[in-house]
């Protein structure tokens, strides 16, 4: 709850001072303020917290799903079923529901390294503003009074960021994992954490084969 707190008020404060500095240009005399790069930082803001994706990114993104999302395993459907649950608790995901008789499971979570995380979500707000046609010198924090758009859309990547996982079973030894992540607008996050979660669940099964 309290994050969501922080997240709403995160949304709210662009709009107010939007308000309060709409009839102020240039370098406020008084405060000192650069009321140009705030009402420009306000703007971003808002278009950001409303429309986080791209339109190129969408066909990028079915590449890439078409590319990584869905693997035949020659193991068992049993034995998938339970290595994916702990490969993915084993990164930090929590499995929120799973239904060993469908095939569905449900995660949620960071699946890449924060820092891997932190580095690819700068070069998507970097990216976002190239597209959007913002100065990409908006998101440095020069000072008390900069809006920081990282933080906003940070935690908006956090609470979106949603993995579904559907296992089909081919045949007595032979299993079909699709993989399909929620929240992910960034066609280089979506890549790696594709490439992050498959060995993942390869070394798992290796090790469980190891203890059957």
């Amino acid at each position: 709850m309290n994050r969501l707190f922080r997240l709403l008020s995160i949304a709210a404060v662009p709009m107010l001072l939007a308000g309060c500095f709409s009839t102020i240009t240039g370098t406020d005399p008084i405060t000192g303020i650069d009321t140009d790069r705030m009402s420009s930082q306000s703007r971003l803001m808002q278009q950001l917290m409303k429309e986080p994706d791209v339109p190129t990114w969408h066909k990028q993104r079915e590449q890439i799903t078409q590319a990584l999302g869905d693997r035949v395993f020659d193991k068992e459907f049993n034995r998938v079923f339970d290595s994916l649950i702990v490969a993915l608790a084993s990164m930090g995901m929590t499995v929120g529901n799973m239904e060993r008789q469908s095939g569905f499971i449900v995660a949620h979570g960071q699946i890449l390294p924060p820092e891997q995380s932190k580095q690819l979500h700068s070069e998507e707000l970097e990216a976002w503003c190239i597209a959007n046609g913002y100065d990409t010198s908006l998101l440095e924090h020069r000072g008390k009074f900069d809006i920081d758009p990282d933080v906003g859309s940070g935690m908006m990547q956090q609470f979106g960021t949603t993995l579904t996982v559907t296992l089909v079973k081919q045949s007595e030894k032979q299993t079909k994992v699709k993989l399909r992540f929620n929240g992910i607008y960034y066609p280089r996050t979506l890549e790696e954490s594709y490439k992050a979660l498959w060995p993942s669940l390869d070394k798992q099964i290796f090790i469980d084969k190891g203890i059957d």
